[in-house]
């Protein structure tokens, strides 16, 4: 028998035996783990993303560059920077 038609088996017993009570929480702890793995992933991607972004906008600044470079540096930037705002607006939704 699979671990979904156990699991299903499990949760459709009015009261179901000390063995599949454990079974069901093995299953929801591995559930959570794996869901929670998933959202760290994508927090530090996002993290990442938004560092890289806010470095792109900082550096120029700090260097002496000539002024069009400063210009296009900074528009780049801030385009990347509202990018990586977008996605994540888009991904908490």
């Amino acid at each position: 028998m699979s671990d979904e038609a156990r699991l299903a088996r499990a949760m459709a017993a009015a009261t179901p035996s000390a063995r599949d009570q454990v079974f069901v929480l093995a299953v929801l702890e591995r559930t959570e783990a794996e869901r929670f793995r998933l959202h760290r992933s994508r927090a530090l991607l996002r993290g990442a993303g938004f560092a890289a972004a806010l470095a792109g906008l900082l550096w120029p600044s700090m260097t002496l560059v000539p002024a069009e470079a400063l210009a296009e540096g900074l528009v780049g930037s801030a385009c990347l920077a509202a990018f990586v705002l977008f996605l994540r607006r888009t991904v908490n939704a």
